[in-house]
């Protein structure tokens, strides 16, 4: 039998349609990746998993490979009166969960879900204030919920109450080192949480985590009505139909619509079938021809809040990115502004693509005036960071930022490029924060030139070690704080730097825009068209010129950037750094580590192997290769942003 399980019932309430593609593997093509041990990785699953079983010391794990024989340990154990299970399996009919940890106290039973996620009790809430379920918080609780009735029809009769234990960010961790407690190693192909055999109190300090009820949201849930494809479902009649379209092996269409936006399911590759194609091709009457045409999700989005613009068009039958009129996208009031508005920028975009328009398109009146103010030398740097669920130090929250690494290239008036400095912190259990902001004080405080960063992210990393510093006993807080108050902004205190940092992808949002951009402003798509656009850059990085005298450069030797593949085309730079995980590519990195909104970090890659060299047992060799990788990516987000300074700056002055 096909088990309805946790992971498929979760799957199935994001789309049905993709349970079916998602058991038959081998046919449909997945861009998602499906990698346990690095999606814990990336989300701190493993730690705050282990911490929170070692909360329950008397708990004992089912620890059996096969489903039989962990229900068999399972039925086992509790026929006991009172027991504590980690991974209790429970089976009822098509339905079958393996439980984070289910206590048992006669008739009573506590199931708790253990979630690598943060809450804060003052601030976060799982309701509305219409008692409704709120939806950051909705695959959570449905999770929770699915494990309740599938508990409830194998024990009937028996009280459940139901918990989430999350990291609770109210509280600091009381001893140092407790992430460090938790180490992962492989064993026999197998990736676990080696741990001391017993951990005590003392060594656990305070809880960090907070075991939170959602009687009350499984209730709502429990009886909740919903809609699939014009069909309505409670959670029970919901389950027990994906249950019986596992047994048939039966695709189940609900219909196209902006869930459809980001499905994984998609590929060019020939040896697999594109699910999303086939599905939209049932349900639309496309072809495969019009489906290589752009279709409405390629529309940037940026600026307009909350508002669905996905769904009228689709509602009306428009599923193409020349479908869209303005007024579908143009807010009620237009602001004047210098740079290209979000509504002409949206309009540049569809323009471009269907006439294949390959030429730059350029605000120039608005980059020449944002350069001439510029002060050299410039300075352009980028912050690797991460949040990790489980303090490193005394004093630290969960979920506290962590800068661990930053690059910094520096552009004279003459044009004379350096990779001037790097720091990285690569020690396990070091609190790395205030040593950054001391080798970044030292590496930018020779001078008075613009500093230049990509996007909001180094900004409000400064701000949190602002924060973490002002509570600190550093003896020169006073210091970094008046550099760092220096060099950002702070909207909640109206608070600008006097040598407040430019925002490189701003001045790309408001004054650049190319053909292969699509609605991508990552880092990663805007450089490869600058590039694509400038000749001066196709002609100075294409002999091996950095890491020479001429560009000096800290972690490459005399490399060449730009190379042509077999079909002609300039190869993106970042597809020629090394892989650092060789079970996935950059951009499934970057999807497991992404924010909500639009802080394009870019950076999966470097934040997974921090963590990884945090917390696994490795060799030196491996060590040092993860090293090595962390100095050459992080020095690449640097000098992007030098090309595309250079490439723009070429464009102004002759044109």
């Amino acid at each position: 039998m096909i088990y309805l399980t946790k992971s498929r019932f979760q799957i199935s309430m994001d789309c049905p349609t993709k349970l079916y593609y998602q058991i038959n593997s081998d046919r449909y093509a997945n861009a998602k990746l499906d990698d346990p041990f690095l999606e814990a990785l990336a989300k701190g699953g493993f730690q705050v998993g282990a911490l929170a079983r070692a909360y329950y010391p008397e708990g004992i794990l089912v620890n059996e490979e096969t489903n039989q024989a962990a229900l068999e340990t399972t039925k086992a154990l509790l026929e006991r009166e009172n027991c504590t299970l980690f991974e209790a399996t429970i089976q009822t009919g098509p339905f079958l969960v393996r439980v984070d940890i289910l206590r048992k106290t006669g008739n009573r039973f506590e199931l708790i879900e253990v979630k690598a996620k943060s809450i804060h009790p003052d601030t976060d809430s799982f309701l509305t204030n219409k008692d409704k379920i709120n939806s950051h918080w909705r695959s959570y609780l449905t999770d929770v919920a699915f494990q309740e009735l599938v508990l409830k029809q194998a024990f009937p009769g028996v009280i459940i109450d139901c918990f989430l234990m999350l990291a609770d960010k109210s509280k600091a961790a009381t001893v140092d080192g407790l992430n460090q407690k938790f180490r992962i190693v492989k064993e026999n192909g197998r990736y676990k949480i080696k741990s001391p055999e017993f951990l005590t109190v003392e060594e656990l300090g305070e809880k960090i985590l907070r075991k939170v009820s959602v009687n009350r949201e499984i209730a709502i849930l429990q009886v909740e009505q919903f809609e699939f494809g014009e069909e309505i479902y409670s959670l029970l009649s919901f389950a027990d139909q994906m249950a019986s379209d596992l047994q048939k092996n039966h695709k189940r269409n609900i219909g196209v619509g902006k869930h459809c936006n980001k499905c994984e399911f998609q590929t060019d590759e020939k040896q697999f079938v594109s699910g999303f194609n086939e599905c939209w091709k049932e349900q639309t009457g496309l072809t495969d021809e019009q489906l290589q045409q752009p279709l409405l999700f390629e529309l940037w989005r940026g600026n307009l809040g909350s508002k669905d613009i996905i769904s009228p068009l689709i509602n009306r039958r428009d599923y193409f990115l020349n479908d869209f009129r303005e007024s579908d996208y143009a807010p009620q009031i237009i602001k004047p502004t210098d740079c290209f508005s979000p509504t002409e920028r949206r309009t540049l975009q569809i323009k471009t693509t269907f006439s294949r328009d390959n030429a730059p398109c350029y605000n120039e009146e608005y980059l020449t005036n944002a350069f001439n103010v510029f002060i050299y030398p410039l300075h352009f740097i980028d912050f690797e960071t991460t949040a990790l669920a489980i303090p490193m130090y005394a004093g630290r929250k969960p979920y506290e930022q962590i800068a661990f690494q930053f690059s910094h290239h520096k552009v004279e008036a003459d044009g004379k490029t350096y990779h001037q400095n790097q720091w990285l912190n690569d020690q396990v259990g070091v609190f790395p924060n205030f040593e950054f902001v001391r080798a970044l004080k030292t590496a930018l405080e020779t001078d008075q030139g613009t500093i230049f960063r990509y996007h909001n992210h180094e900004n409000t990393i400064l701000n949190v070690i602002f924060s973490q510093l002002l509570e600190s006993n550093e003896a020169d807080k006073n210091e970094l704080c008046d550099f760092i108050r220096l060099i950002t902004h702070s909207k909640s205190e109206n608070h600008v730097g006097k040598r407040d940092m430019v925002d490189l992808y701003q001045l790309v949002i408001g004054g650049f825009y190319h053909l292969s951009m699509k609605g991508s402003n990552s880092i990663k798509s805007v450089l490869p068209a600058v590039i694509e656009s400038s000749n001066f850059l196709k002609n100075k990085y294409s002999t091996a010129c950095y890491g020479t005298e001429a560009i000096p450069s800290l972690n490459f030797k005399n490399h060449t950037w730009l190379l042509k593949d077999d079909a002609g085309k300039w190869i993106n730079p970042y597809k020629r750094l090394p892989a650092v995980f060789e079970e996935a590519n950059s951009e499934q990195l970057d999807s497991l580590c992404e924010e909500n909104g639009e802080e394009l970090r870019d950076g999966g890659a470097a934040m997974m192997a921090y963590a990884k060299m945090q917390f696994s047992e490795m060799q030196p060799d491996e060590r040092n290769f993860y090293h090595n990788a962390l100095l050459k990516y992080c020095e690449l987000d640097t000098l992007a942003m030098v090309m595309i300074y250079e490439g723009w700056k070429d464009y102004l002055i002759h044109n």
